[in-house]
């Protein structure tokens, strides 16, 4: 239902307070009430912004709208006076949120047509009503990012410690003032073709270049920090600048993200009351900037209303950029998903972008790990060679979002090359030779990742021994294009608990591939793994004069052969996978019988893994080595198949406490992250 309002109404309102009476009057006369029920949309994200609303009464939701999924909750309001639909303050005037009645809302609106002619005739009431706005929305981007640093827990290096984040890099830092002079004019040519300024005319761009200083520091300098009273403005001309945002308390530090391509602004609280800087700016290389100081800026706007226009207009705009770009790392946060987050952003600077600009096609590339790298090879070369600013910005603020995602692909890529380089060794490459290339490959692979690794003083001095260990399910992520999955807890234990013990790859016990799976019998024939017989196998593995219990005999018997050549052999007497939630299953008795089988008893040594079936580049893993033991030692008569069970339910029990342990030891390693 529309209605129309009194201008007592507008004058009402936090925004219009101190207004002039009679521009108050010259809104209120375009203007209605706009009352509408629970559930109904009042704008939809990509239409054009063509009213402003209040928010009179009840509680709004900002939705952002991803292709072929629900709309994202990123945000909600039930201010009295809340401004909404602030785009249209800003080209190319589209909203970037959906918003939603959560319960039935009542909103003022304000044509934009009536907007602009207001603006038009008087540029000083521009001015001030483009204050108001760059306030409300500096105030919303700070809400986003309490929000997000709320919602992140420890993100690796996103969050650290304050000491951390403002840590001085360079030995010396240092800031070096020096005036333009004859610079003057070739950097007015340079900032000619910057985004920020593209709106701004010649006459303007000059008057404000006339008060600069370029500034040169060294790596480690703090530009300024959150907090601080805002007192300059800056352009980066060369250089990198790193962002971080800090919680309420000062406790925890959120890295947000780089500034890295020239004419990129910052620092833009000197512009915006209260005047205090909403983020730290930290060089991470050597630094070159344009500086203004807020008191000349200020100074000239009072002077040059117009001007003061035009500069707040490109405020608002880049303050609105961060807005989008809080929003989206909330979206990724929140869901999980910075492949999603990614496709939000580009979704919501979608009106911005040109037809032909190859970020439309980003979204596609995501969506299949296999088209991940083509992804990145594209937002890089946008990155370093895009049309223009706003599109080498939206391939910049992709790769900070995407960078976990990133390292997984680095991982994912590592998984590949070992595969190959196993399955595909030259045939005149023994096995032995196999297993250590393939030991050293995954060190280096599991290096990249955080883990920890207890118990290692239980290790037996000698080799020839039984190693059991918990077996957990691998991330669906990290399954190759061949559906083969390489089992990443076996091969963390293998190279990085026993390998550098005794500089020998240990010999895996591994169900028979079945029919079909060529890929996984490729990979363990060259690294002569032991196989055990479940079900349907090749042809040219079937021998049907081989009863059940023959094979299991073969089975023991080139185990031992292992066993007394000095190899160890690790065996998960689960038979099956399981998450480390669940992890210990029930244990079968192959390893306990083969153990007593054998002449010379080894020692069976256990070992306890934990999140291993979650992603290795966002978790810590853990191995811990328990104390080793003989079978000998509680069970009298190896005959005796009721002892023995009995004996595999106390070993069950152990590993139930000693995968506590190791679960245990990844969250003290989260912790330390």
């Amino acid at each position: 239902m529309i209605v129309m309002m009194d201008a007592s109404e507008l004058s009402e309102l936090a925004f219009f307070q101190d207004i002039d009476r009679d521009v108050i009057d010259f809104l209120a006369k375009g203007s209605e009430v706009r009352q509408m029920d629970q559930g109904e949309i009042l704008l939809h994200q990509h239409d054009r912004a063509i009213a402003l609303y209040f928010l009179a009464t009840g509680k709004v939701q900002f939705l952002i709208h991803v292709a072929g999924m629900d709309d994202l909750l990123v945000g909600t309001d039930s201010e009295v006076g809340a401004l909404i639909g602030w785009s249209v303050f800003r080209a190319p005037y589209r909203h970037t949120v959906t918003v939603r009645c959560e319960t039935e809302c009542s909103f003022i609106r304000i044509p934009r047509t009536l907007l602009t002619e207001l603006m038009g005739g008087s540029p000083l009431i521009a001015y001030t009503l483009l204050r108001r706005v760059a306030i409300v929305l500096a105030h919303r981007l700070e809400n986003n990012r309490d929000r997000l640093i709320a919602s992140s827990g420890v993100e690796g290096r996103n969050m650290v410690e304050p000491a951390a984040a403002m840590r001085t890099r360079g030995s010396n830092p240092l800031v070096e003032f020096e005036n333009l002079g004859s610079d003057q004019e070739s950097t007015f040519r340079f900032l000619r073709h910057v985004t920020f300024f593209e709106a701004m005319s010649d006459h303007h761009l000059r008057s404000m270049l006339s008060l600069g200083q370029m500034i040169r520091v060294n790596p480690g300098t703090t530009l300024f920090q959150q907090g601080g009273e805002a007192e300059k403005f800056y352009l980066l001309v060369s250089g990198r600048i790193e962002l971080w945002y800090c919680s309420s308390d000062g406790k925890i530090c959120f890295f947000l993200n780089s500034l890295e391509s020239t004419g990129q602004a910052f620092g833009w609280s000197a512009l915006v009351e209260p005047n205090h800087y909403q983020v730290s700016a930290i060089a991470s290389d050597s630094v070159c900037a344009l500086v203004f100081t807020a008191e000349a800026l200020t100074a000239l706007c009072h002077r040059e209303p117009l001007f003061a226009t035009e500069l707040m207009e490109r405020v608002i705009w880049l303050i609105g950029n961060r807005l989008r770009m809080a929003r989206t790392q909330l979206i990724a946060r929140r869901y999980h998903k910075e492949t999603l987050a990614v496709t939000a952003l580009l979704e919501q600077n979608a009106a911005t972008l040109h037809v032909t600009s190859p970020l439309h096609k980003i979204p596609y590339l995501l969506e299949n790990r296999l088209t991940l790298s083509d992804a990145f090879g594209t937002l890089e070369l946008i990155r370093n060679h895009g049309e223009d600013e706003n599109e080498r910005n939206l391939a910049r603020l992709s790769l900070d979002i995407l960078e976990k995602v990133h390292d997984e692909l680095h991982f994912y890529q590592g998984l590949q090359r070992i595969y190959e380089s196993v399955a595909n060794a030259p045939e005149d490459q023994t096995p032995r030779e196999v297993r250590h290339h393939c030991m050293r490959t995954f060190r280096a692979l599991f290096e990249q990742t955080h883990y920890n690794v207890a118990g290692e003083e239980h290790l037996p001095d000698s080799s020839g021994h039984l190693f059991i260990m918990n077996h957990l399910e691998n991330h669906t992520d990290n399954m190759l294009p061949n559906d083969f999955r390489l089992t990443l807890d076996t091969h963390f234990v293998s190279s990085m608990v026993i390998y550098p013990k005794y500089h020998e790859a240990p010999i895996r016990v591994v169900k028979k591939p079945e029919l079909d799976w060529y890929g996984f019998q490729q990979y363990f024939d060259r690294l002569e793994y032991l196989y055990v017989y479940p079900g349907e196998v090749d042809e040219e593995d079937r021998d049907h004069h081989l009863t059940r219990e023959q094979r299991n005999r073969q089975f023991i018997e080139q185990a031992l052969e292992r066993l007394q050549q000095g190899d160890n052999i690790i065996i998960c007497p689960e038979g099956r996978c399981y998450y480390t939630e669940e992890s210990p299953g029930p244990f079968k008795a192959g390893v306990f019988r083969l153990a007593l089988a054998a002449d010379i008893e080894p020692l069976i040594v256990p070992i306890a893994v934990a999140n291993f079936d979650k992603r290795l580049t966002r978790t810590c893993t853990a191995a811990t080595v328990f104390p080793p033991f003989k079978v000998s030692d509680y069970i009298n008569d190896p005959d005796d198949a009721e002892s023995l069970s009995e004996f595999i339910l106390t070993v069950n029990e152990w590993y139930k406490d000693y995968v506590k342990q190791a679960i245990e030891l990844t969250q003290r390693c989260e912790k330390a992250l």
